[in-house]
């Protein structure tokens, strides 16, 4: 039974968006159709158009006729509103889920669009990598081991989905990594803002202050890109 489930589940999750997508439809149909057949069922009953609220008659007393006439009235009004709400549901609640299954799709592609230091690739040669570590945090040797680590993989992931062809460029430069220091977060950030200007990748590391320091701190920021252009971002830092 399970190796059946395991089997059957690959194409009914990739028609479930085609058939919620037929179903809204059809509900939406549906709404539109009924709200309509309501509308003749109400004129046939009150030919002069009466009002949408329930229907309340002054006198003490009614003939049978009227009190037939006042409960259709009623019903209709009744099924009027049922079919208004549905139209309603058809229209906003279905197209809102819609509208958040599009932008989730559009983020989906903006986060695997090549990044622009791809095209430097096929005309530069000399790669290398940056590791910019926090000097202000006073990290042990494990500690910024481990950190530049997780720097490095962090860029290189972004990189492999996004740039492949510069990661192929720097691996073939031998996967040239320096390893700098810089004196606080801030100026960390605005060093990431001057590589972001040349559009060149970076990738920064928070620690989850399990050791040493504390949560949420930014440690190394990894950078990549033709020398030329990293050293224009991180020339002026001393090595570590």
């Amino acid at each position: 039974m399970g190796a059946s489930a395991s089997v059957l589940s690959l194409p009914v999750a990739a028609a479930l968006p085609a058939a919620a997508t037929a179903v809204a439809g059809a509900a939406g149909c549906f709404a539109l159709g009924y709200l309509l057949a309501l509308s003749r069922h109400a004129a046939a009953v009150d030919p002069d158009g009466g009002s949408d609220d329930d229907y309340e008659d002054d006198s003490e007393e009614d003939d049978d006729e009227n009190s037939g006439g006042s409960r259709a009235a009623k019903r209709a009004g009744g099924q009027k509103r049922t079919g208004l709400r549905l139209l309603f549901w058809a229209r906003n609640v279905v197209t809102k889920s819609d509208s958040a299954r599009e932008a989730k799709r559009a983020q989906a592609q903006a986060a695997v669009s090549p990044l622009e230091i791809e095209n430097l690739a096929d005309i530069i040669e000399d790669f290398k990598m940056v590791l910019v570590v926090r000097n202000d945090l006073k990290m042990g040797k494990g500690k910024i081991a481990a950190q530049c680590s997780h720097a490095t993989l962090g860029l290189f992931k972004k990189l492999q989905q996004r740039a492949p062809k510069s990661l192929r460029r720097w691996e073939r430069c031998g996967q040239v990594k320096v390893v700098v220091k810089i004196e606080s977060e801030e100026d960390m950030l605005v060093l990431q803002g001057r590589a972001k200007s040349l559009n060149l990748p970076t990738h920064i590391t928070i620690d989850a202050g399990r050791t040493q320091i504390a949560p949420n701190s930014r440690t190394v920021m990894a950078i990549l890109g033709p020398a030329d252009m990293v050293d224009d971002v991180t020339g002026g830092l001393k090595l570590l």
